[in-house]
């Protein structure tokens, strides 16, 4: 039979054995840090594990004020001063971007508890990196709100045209005019290009991963005999743009959006320019052009000045340009119409 260990043998044995868990369990703690602060705020203790997550050395951060590790303290919702107030009571949490030692960001949690030995001794700080977590909730809060606007778009401007559809079908069956069976022909037409507009909007909403080489005088040619080479009015004039990389079907789409917007809205004779620009491209065209207070509205889900439109060409435009990592804005043209600028892009020849 094993001899029992003494009380001293047990003290030691179990002190170790804490000591080696917790020695593990920071060693396991790669995004979070356990640090102290004294009351005015100031960091008095910096593990190693601090300098994996923050890239401080020890000596490079003793001393300094906790807002140290804050990308910008003067967004936060609340003061440093504040959140120490409220941590001498009860322990609290702020989220807010933090800055490493090499300049970059990530987003942490930072929990903030009092310690105390009848008076306030200072405070035990927690941080850890949720940057993964935060970009995760950002993103569902995204589709949750892509999620709702469909959803109010379905009941909205779907119940309309069907409404439509309905009174003229009444009204067939009563009259057999031939007026109300071209009604409800244009108008179901109108709610299949909601729905292709709402199809495209969803899918284009993910960026491009794979690229390819596009010759975008191809694209362009392409997307003009699916939408302005239909309309005898319709005159395109294109300058050499060259090669960019893209994803070619959704610049296609770009493309033929902005054509049909120019021919929708243009006058009897309209003439689209498609041209270079230092750091991108632009499509301009000589109709009307589009008021200047409403410029800023124009890519925006469900807007159109067109009762015919359904409000999401040049949604899908703006997210096809974004899923690129390309900026665009709409301004006037030398003639007065709309003028489209693509800007952000790079060419590859």
């Amino acid at each position: 039979m094993d001899k029992p260990l003494s009380d001293d043998e047990l003290r030691q044995h179990f002190e170790s054995d804490d000591e080696t868990a917790f020695e593990l369990l920071i060693e396991g703690l790669s995004s979070h840090i356990v640090f102290m602060l004294n009351p005015e705020g100031n960091i008095t203790t910096w593990p190693d594990p601090g300098q994996s997550l923050y890239g401080y050395e020890a000596d490079e951060i003793l001393g300094k004020g906790v807002d140290t590790l804050f990308a910008d303290p003067e967004e936060m919702e609340t003061t440093i001063d504040a959140l120490l107030a409220d941590a001498t009571d009860s322990s609290v949490e702020t989220q807010h971007w933090h800055r490493k030692a090499d300049g970059s960001v990530f987003w942490a949690t930072l929990s903030v508890s009092p310690l105390r030995n009848r008076e306030l001794e200072g405070f035990v700080a927690v941080s850890q990196d949720t940057t993964e977590k935060h970009q995760y909730e950002k993103t569902l809060e995204r589709q949750n709100d892509r999620l709702k606007e469909f959803t109010d778009i379905l009941a909205h401007d779907l119940r309309s045209p069907l409404s439509i559809i309905s009174s003229r079908v009444h009204l067939a069956r009563e009259t057999g005019d031939q007026e109300h069976f071209d009604a409800i022909e244009g108008t179901t037409e109108r709610m299949a290009r909601l729905v292709d507009d709402l199809l495209s909007v969803a899918k284009q909403g993910n960026v491009v991963t794979d690229p390819e080489i596009t010759n975008v005088e191809k694209v362009v040619d392409t997307a003009w005999k699916g939408t302005g080479g239909t309309v005898n009015r319709a005159v395109l004039q294109y300058e050499h743009i060259g090669s960019v990389s893209s994803n070619s079907d959704r610049l296609i789409q770009l493309f033929e959006n902005l054509f049909r917007n120019a021919i929708q809205h243009g006058n009897d004779a309209v003439v689209v320019r498609v041209g270079p620009l230092e750091h991108g491209f632009y499509i301009e065209d000589d109709g009307p052009g589009i008021p200047a207070d409403i410029q800023d509205d124009v890519f925006d889900h469900g807007f159109t000045t067109n009762e015919d439109g359904s409000g999401y060409g040049l949604s899908v435009v703006r997210t096809i340009a974004g899923a690129h990592g390309w900026d665009i804005i709409v301004t006037d043209s030398n003639t007065g119409g709309a003028r489209f600028e693509i800007t952000g892009v790079e060419f590859l020849d």
